[in-house]
């Protein structure tokens, strides 16, 4: 008699690829699912208080695990995780959404006998409809039998595709016994590797391998020979590079051409920023003057793995619209001027780039870049504020941090500014931009070994997700929570209408983005019940900063809120040439 049941076949499975934790809140539909998981399993159930807040915190973890898991029940659970799990979509986070749905039985009542049973819809396939939008595989197992072969293929395309999948199970399939898994699972590449592909193009007929092979030398031989006209080539990174791990090779060609390279938004920090050729930010308005230098002077703008997002030329009016850099590559295409190359991978374009300039050469056109000197540290009795903050913040991180930053006012010349040494060491939810993301998802990524998370959060943000704080405390996790407290929906406000921020300024806010204000010390008692592991503080000054990171330091083990006491008419520096535009 198989030892397998289903459930157990599945957090198999996931534990095989790295997933230790499981996120989840309980059901009617789920209950005996999450039984199974606490009774049978070693893979670690974590509470949630709501779904959403589950969904997040498979999200941090997974941008940090590299896989993440989470398990609801239908309808009411279902639909409240959709909103992370289009997320990670989006954002290309792999997360396995695990839906705990009525037995076979009750379908067949609601199909045949017109009965409706609670959390649900109805007869037809809810979960199917809404989550194939946000999913790359969806699997519904209504029998033990086939459900092997079910999860193996959503975990597949999961790693593979590097977005979420949804498994759908029947409450009466958890206990059923099925296959013990054999083997491991493996991700399926997208394309095959250079020498294979050349192999095929050059022994066979295949059309499919000579038209790969012909568009990547030519989209490599274009890229080589305009790198070598260049004067100031400048590289611009961005997302890909994290998600289809080639650091390794990026930083090869780095050392090879010895150019600046810039991030954008969604690549901030997925090289560690301690490397001699790292300039900064390139975005719109944010982008620095120091980093500007190079970026006019530049003739050759080559974007290596950046997404043409609205994000990327922020607050400055232009008709170019989809051409983001004068080589982009991106999306398994190559755009070089007028030049078009498709099915070319970044990871294949890579190394055919770094094979011709081993065998033909390159000389280096730069110096290596002189960085200004850091700024003048904020004096201790200043009141706080958004510079003040992240200036003494980026003193205060470690490799051992990660930061999780909310999308926000904040993010731009605060969170954007920290030097990060960790390699991955900043995540954000910049592209999907769903507020209070950074709580739960800070969560999350705490669960990943040798990792302190700290939140940057929005007051605003933060009344979204607060609840995370609670598993925290619960979970006797280390996360640290700052809550930029300055009242009002800042970034909302800009948007509409910045002229509540211009200097001397009376304007009001719009009634709209005017938030009422919490006791975040007394919210992280009731969070907590008092529990030592759970601390809090007020920061009004840089000395109540200094003093407040020196506790967090000293209480390695507990988890912290900080309420970061902002003027309301306060904004990051960063921001001042879309204010007085």
């Amino acid at each position: 008699m198989a030892s397998t049941n289903v459930v157990t076949y599945l957090t198999t499975r996931l534990q095989q690829l790295g997933v230790n934790h499981l996120f989840s809140v309980p059901g009617d539909y789920t209950s005996d699912l999450l039984e199974i998981v606490d009774t049978q399993t070693t893979l670690k159930r974590i509470g949630n208080c709501n779904e959403l807040n589950a969904g997040y915190a498979a999200d941090g973890y997974a941008r940090i695990n590299g896989l993440g898991a989470v398990a609801v029940t239908t309808g009411v659970g279902s639909f409240s995780l959709l909103n992370a799990i289009g997320g990670a979509f989006v954002e290309d986070v792999p997360v396995v959404a695990i839906i705990g749905t009525l037995s076979n039985t009750k379908a067949l009542d609601e199909i045949n006998g017109a009965e409706l049973y609670h959390h649900n819809v109805g007869s037809g396939d809810a979960n199917l409809q809404v989550y194939k939008p946000v999913t790359v595989a969806f699997e519904k197992i209504s029998n033990p039998l086939t459900a092997p072969a079910q999860i193996d293929q959503a975990l597949i395309a999961c790693i593979s595709q590097r977005k979420p999948v949804a498994i759908e199970i029947t409450e009466d399939c958890y206990y059923m016994p099925c296959a013990d898994p054999v083997g491991e699972l493996s991700p399926v590449a997208s394309y095959e590797s250079i020498e294979i592909l050349r192999q095929m193009a050059a022994a066979t007929s295949n059309k499919y391998a000579t038209q790969i092979v012909t568009a990547l030398d030519g989209a490599a031989q274009s890229i080589y020979d305009k790198l070598c006209a260049s004067k100031a080539p400048v590289l611009w990174i961005g997302k890909e590079i994290q998600t289809y791990h080639l650091q390794d090779k990026f930083l090869a060609l780095l050392d090879k051409i010895k150019a600046p390279y810039a991030y954008s938004l969604l690549g901030k920090a997925i090289i560690p920023e301690d490397n001699p050729w790292f300039i900064g930010l390139h975005d719109g308005v944010f982008t620095s003057a120091y980093t500007n230098q190079f970026i006019q002077k530049s003739d050759c703008l080559i974007g290596l793995g950046v997404w043409n997002t609205d994000l990327n030329q922020f607050g400055v009016k232009s008709n170019n619209l989809g051409l983001i850099s004068d080589i982009d590559v991106s999306r398994s295409m190559v755009k070089a001027g007028n030049e078009l190359y498709v099915q070319v991978s970044l990871s294949n374009l890579l190394d055919a780039l770094l094979a011709l300039i081993d065998k033909n050469g390159y000389t280096p056109k730069w110096s290596t870049p002189v960085p200004p000197s850091a700024p003048v540290p904020p004096n201790a009795s200043d009141p706080i504020t958004y510079d003040g903050f992240y200036s003494v913040l980026d003193s205060f991180i470690t490799p051992n941090h990660i930061i999780m930053a909310d999308i926000g006012l904040s993010t731009f010349g605060g969170t954007s500014s920290l030097k990060i040494t960790r390699p991955n060491g900043i995540q954000a939810q910049n592209i999907w931009a769903s507020i209070g993301w950074s709580v739960p998802a800070g969560l999350g990524a705490s669960f990943v070994d040798g990792t302190r998370a700290l939140v940057i959060v929005g007051d605003g943000a933060f009344k979204l997700t607060c609840q995370a704080v609670s598993t925290m405390v619960m979970e006797k996790r280390n996360t640290v929570v700052f809550v930029m407290n300055n009242k009002v929906y800042g970034v909302e406000q800009m948007l509409l209408d910045p002229a509540p921020y211009k200097q001397d300024s009376t304007e009001p806010f719009e009634e709209a983005n005017i938030l009422q204000e919490w006791d975040y010390v007394s919210l992280m008692k009731a969070f907590s019940n008092n529990s030592p592991n759970g601390q809090s503080a007020n920061v009004n000054t840089v000395q109540d900063l200094h003093n407040v990171l020196e506790t967090i330091n000293n209480n390695p083990n507990a988890a912290f809120l900080v309420n970061i006491n902002l003027n309301e008419r306060d904004y990051p520096s960063a921001w001042s040439l879309f204010v007085n535009k």
